[in-house]
């Protein structure tokens, strides 16, 4: 690769700065040009009318609420058509219309297409996996297992050495919402985080209590469990209850906020910078880097969590 770019540089006599400047520069003007409009090739579906370019009209509440509020949106804008939102197909609208109403058919048509998408992934990978697991490892294989390895001396530190069966269960989870975070990544309209629908961090929230409690309960015994909710004094339990149930909005809204946030901010300095550049980092950012140290925090408090309740 360094050879090509030398190669490039000494037959046109231009260092890399310079072309990256030009680039830059090329992108700037573009950019300008195009201010008050939107590149739109293909048909109109309100006038019916071949188009290139539509005048840039909407306001940043407006941008939000199309990328957001989907729903919203349609009715705002007085669109007449909005199973164009759901591959232009009024039989699925319909669907989810009935099941979900006016308010959120397109978003939830969204949040369970990019959930099947993602599910379908995972078991293709962990088909994969198995199929291609061997005595001999790949470079795939040998990276998967570092991974899975560092999960599992996670659970061993955490729970005991006895109790690494439990990997599979906290690997899982933080490679569902992992990925969920990383979908903002895929470049195709109507795309976005799982995550981003307050949903599904609540579901997870409730999941991963549920899932301490039946543990629990299943160690500790009937007395032993619900005499844990009357310590120091009995007259506490209320208290106590509430703390438990205090975990789930916690541990949700942690993750429900900041790749929300995240998707707000890179959304508004996107429509202020007209899509120059600086929200592929912020996106990247957001996306990559705090989409990873999410999914390890809600992975790690439902660690902790159930060493609090079955940890040796």
């Amino acid at each position: 690769m360094e050879n090509i770019i030398g190669v490039i540089m000494k037959n046109n006599g231009l260092p890399l700065k310079h072309i990256l400047l030009i680039f830059f520069v090329a992108e700037l003007l573009i950019a300008g040009l195009l201010l008050k409009y939107d590149l739109k090739i293909g048909h109109n579906p309100e006038t019916n009318q071949r188009v290139w370019l539509e005048n840039k009209h909407n306001l940043m509440t407006e941008e939000i609420d199309k990328e957001i509020q989907p729903d919203l949106f349609v009715k705002e804008e007085k669109i007449s058509n909005p199973e164009s939102f759901t591959y232009g197909s009024k039989t699925l609208y319909n669907i989810f219309y009935k099941m979900f109403g006016e308010k959120s058919a397109i978003l939830n048509f969204r949040l369970y297409r990019m959930l099947f998408y993602l599910d379908l992934f995972l078991l293709f990978i962990a088909i994969f996996i198995r199929v291609k697991a061997s005595k001999i490892p790949s470079k795939i294989q040998v990276l998967f297992e570092m991974f899975y390895g560092f999960f599992d001396n996670l659970v061993a530190e955490t729970l005991g050495e006895g109790k690494r069966h439990y990997t599979k269960y906290f690997f899982t989870t933080f490679l569902f919402i992992w990925m969920s975070n990383w979908c903002g990544l895929l470049p195709i309209p109507g795309v976005s985080e799982p995550t981003r629908n307050l949903n599904v961090p609540l579901g997870m929230g409730l999941m991963s209590i549920a899932f301490v409690h039946f543990m629990a309960f299943r160690k500790k015994g009937p007395i032993e469990y619900f005499k844990g909710f009357c310590e120091p004094v009995f007259f506490l339990a209320p208290l106590n209850i509430v703390g438990e149930l205090s975990k789930v909005i916690s541990i949700s809204f942690r993750l429900f906020g900041n790749i929300f946030g995240g998707a707000i901010i890179t959304l508004v300095v996107s429509s202020l910078t007209k899509f120059v550049l600086v929200p592929i980092g912020l996106n990247m950012f957001f996306t990559m880097f705090a989409g990873t140290v999410q999914a390890f925090v809600f992975t790690m408090l439902s660690l902790t969590y159930l060493s609090m309740e079955i940890g040796e």
